[in-house]
């Protein structure tokens, strides 16, 4: 049965169903689970730390997942296994109500979430290129659930209660994993004598290595803005709607963006696209450090989509044009790492720190800072010609 409905359904759209229905289940809960937890009393700190993590799944269980995966070819059916897992475990998480039983459920649940954003981009993005598509036109659809989803359940969580969030979660992950089981593996024909991903041969990849640090630095403003911008919104008496619309915006925007990111890396390159993406996510920080009127943030959080989708298509794209075939998941592991491993698992414990102490402002601050030395670092790498070689596509 379902090998008749891949053969119906081009490539194309099985990555932009995808990305649809996974990003409609993140929204459905993602923007509003730390105001839940504000909400149940927990402090600062502690919401860092439930915001954390997920970060060493994914800094230390991710990469070795995905090399497994890599290894025995087998990334959808890992990727449908932990779909299913974490959907049983998004429902639970809605039942406890207090920091020392909210931990070891998150923990369980960073486990079987920490694969997903290397398996699937890494299958998506190659399907993308075997078929001759754009992975920028599939991935917009979970931009566009994303936006419609957080402001819809912005207006419903405010009167229901977040607790039912969960439950919707969980139930939005069902179609995801029905549309996983259509993504296709990397042929045979595909797979080179570089069957096994080496940490050697990835070190010689200056230009990768400069794009995983800087990857790090913005995955530092990143994670500060997506988990803290929410609770800065509620806190400004901005209301559920605008705390749904912070996201909901921001990724509506992210939509045309990633249409042309392709076209636009054509003409200026993949790593000047990401500068700009990363120049946008300065200024909104800066603006969130600075100000605090909810509809004039609204604005910038607006503007936020906009650099988002000029950076992470590039990024995913620049990574798939460096590496062979047979290392997919495991470099996009690595990306994924370094962004939403490392740089939550540093960021997040100090910014509930300094949210505490100083304020949500201050945080917003580092995050700014942190992207605009990710601009430095890839400026002086592409003008110094880090980005001219492909060491890991040669024999």
């Amino acid at each position: 049965m379902k090998t008749k409905f891949r053969a119906l359904l081009h490539p194309r759209w099985r990555g932009a169903i995808f990305f649809f229905f996974f990003w409609a289940m993140v929204a459905s809960f993602g923007p509003f689970k730390n105001v839940y937890y504000q909400q149940l009393g927990l402090s600062g700190f502690q919401i860092g730390i439930l915001a954390a993590i997920p970060a060493p799944t994914i800094l230390f269980v991710a990469p070795y997942i995905s090399l497994l995966a890599d290894r025995y070819r087998c990334r959808r059916t890992i990727l449908v296994w932990v779909l299913g897992l974490s959907a049983v475990l998004t429902v639970l998480l809605g039942i406890p109500q207090t920091f020392p039983a909210l931990l070891p459920l998150s923990i369980l649940l960073a486990l079987t979430t920490s694969p997903f954003g290397a398996l699937s981009t890494g299958l998506i993005s190659h399907m993308a290129t075997r078929h001759h598509t754009d992975f920028g036109n599939q991935r917009l659809w979970g931009s566009f659930s994303y936006a419609l989803v957080a402001i819809i359940c912005g207006a419903i969580w405010g009167g229901w209660g977040y607790r039912w969030m969960f439950i919707v979660g969980g139930v939005l992950a069902l179609p995801v994993i029905g549309i996983a089981w259509t993504l296709e593996e990397i042929p045979p024909a595909e797979i080179t004598e570089q069957a096994t991903p080496s940490l050697r041969r990835i070190c010689q990849d200056q230009g990768l290595l400069v794009l995983l640090v800087a990857t790090f630095l913005s995955g530092i403003a990143e994670s500060l803005y997506i988990n803290f911008s929410g609770v800065y919104m509620a806190g400004l008496a901005g209301g559920q709607l605008l705390v749904g619309a912070v996201g909901g915006l921001g990724a509506l925007v992210e939509m045309p963006l990633m249409h042309y990111n392709d076209a636009i890396a054509r003409k200026i390159g993949p790593v000047r696209l990401i500068i700009w993406g990363y120049l946008i996510e300065a200024i909104v920080l800066g603006a969130y450090a600075l100000w605090q009127q909810p509809w004039l943030l609204l604005f910038f959080a607006t503007l936020k989509g906009a650099g988002f989708g000029l950076y992470y298509v590039a990024t995913v794209r620049l990574v798939d044009l460096r590496a062979p075939a047979s290392w997919s998941a495991t470099l996009q592991s690595l990306v994924t790492a370094a962004w939403w491993g490392l740089a939550p698992l540093m960021a997040m414990p100090l910014g509930g720190w300094m949210a505490d102490r100083w304020g949500l402002q201050s945080l917003f601050a580092v995050g700014g800072i942190a992207a605009l030395l990710g601009i430095l670092l890839l400026g002086i790498a592409d003008l110094s010609g880090k980005f001219d070689e492909t060491p890991l596509l040669k024999s």
